[in-house]
């Protein structure tokens, strides 16, 4: 079995890096891609195979813009390039995300995990369990001002004909959601998609054996066609 080096990262915002204080919401993503690139160079990693999840997905697309030379391939999982809605379906969500940095912000925080854990409890309870936990501990500014970064992510025009391999993922359990990365997939000029079944995001959580087999065999072919140091 092939073996591959992995680095879990805290992006700038999150866990023990530091804060996206004094930071412009039109900066986030470039600080973030940039961060990520100076780590690798550090580590000393040529090059990378990136694996970005929700919101984690217009952190990679801004890597491939800005650091093509970094990045093999990546792996981008229910998210989104953009954010203009095609459907009805779509408008109605595009409202309920614009108004959620203000209901993060005014809502008991009891009142957004009894929330989330509507969402999940009944098929994918331990993911809810897990993203309850992420919100209680993420730092409020920060995990705010993300969530009005991504709700103005406007990536699609500068990411046609992008060339690095990319695999798109995405549950089936929001059409909307499949429409968004859909979106992704036709932008990007070499692309594969896959569709997880009884899967909602983030999916690593909520069907995480199917989303690691799709990953490993994704990365396994495209160390085989294309080496590097580190997955």
């Amino acid at each position: 079995m092939t073996e591959f080096r992995r680095l879990a990262l805290d992006l700038r915002g999150t866990g023990r890096s530091p804060s996206l204080d004094g930071i412009a919401d039109a900066d986030v993503l470039a600080v973030q891609a940039d961060d990520i690139a100076d780590a690798l160079r550090s580590s000393g990693i040529p090059r990378a195979r990136l694996v970005g999840i929700s919101y984690g997905g217009p952190v990679v697309e801004t890597f491939m813009l800005r650091h093509r030379d970094l990045i093999a391939s990546a792996v981008i999982c229910d998210s989104l390039c953009d954010r203009p809605p095609r459907t009805l379906a779509g408008h109605l969500v595009m409202i309920g995300a614009a108004a959620q940095p203000a209901t993060l912000r005014l809502l008991p925080s009891r009142w957004s995990a009894a929330l989330i854990r509507l969402v999940y409890r009944r098929r994918w309870p331990e993911a809810g369990e897990l993203v309850v936990h992420s919100l209680a501990t993420t730092r409020q500014d920060d995990m705010i001002k993300q969530r009005r970064v991504v709700n103005a992510v406007r990536l699609a025009d500068d990411l046609r004909g992008c060339d690095v391999p990319t695999l798109c993922l995405v549950g089936d359990h929001s059409a909307v959601a499949v429409g968004m990365m859909r979106r992704v997939e036709e932008v990007l000029a070499n692309t594969e998609f896959a569709i997880i079944a009884d899967s909602f995001d983030p999916s690593n959580l909520c069907r995480p054996e199917v989303f690691t087999a799709h990953v490993r065999d994704w990365v396994t072919r495209q160390e085989q066609a294309s080496p590097t140091t580190a997955a």
